[in-house]
């Protein structure tokens, strides 16, 4: 029954949007696009780490994504680097959580 519970919770966040990032770090003017790498030896142009997100891995992973870089937008990112995922201890399930730095491309 506990089961059962879980899932119709997890789908209730899912379909009610309220999956969102945690985000520490600076904020700065919006911008309209965000590039999204997977490592920062990808990212080819000169650049700061503004801040830090997380979000739970508990929805399909080109959602994940789309919250990440729309996210970004918000917040003044350029680009969005995935670092990895962590397993969050502290759930009564054991769900990943995806981590990410927020960048700022240098000014040239």
């Amino acid at each position: 029954m506990k089961n059962l519970l879980l899932i119709i919770s997890i789908l209730l966040f899912v379909a009610c949007g309220i999956v969102q990032p945690t985000y520490f770090g600076d904020k700065l003017p919006p911008t309209t696009s965000v590039d999204l790498y997977y490592s920062a030896h990808d990212v080819k142009r000169p650049y700061k780490v503004i801040g830090h997100l997380t979000i739970p891995n508990i929805i399909k992973q080109d959602s994940v994504k789309a919250k990440l870089t729309a996210y970004g937008k918000t917040i003044g990112a350029d680009a969005i680097v995935i670092t990895g995922n962590t397993v969050n201890e502290g759930a009564k399930s054991a769900s990943d959580i995806v981590n990410a730095d927020a960048l700022k491309y240098d000014s040239q």
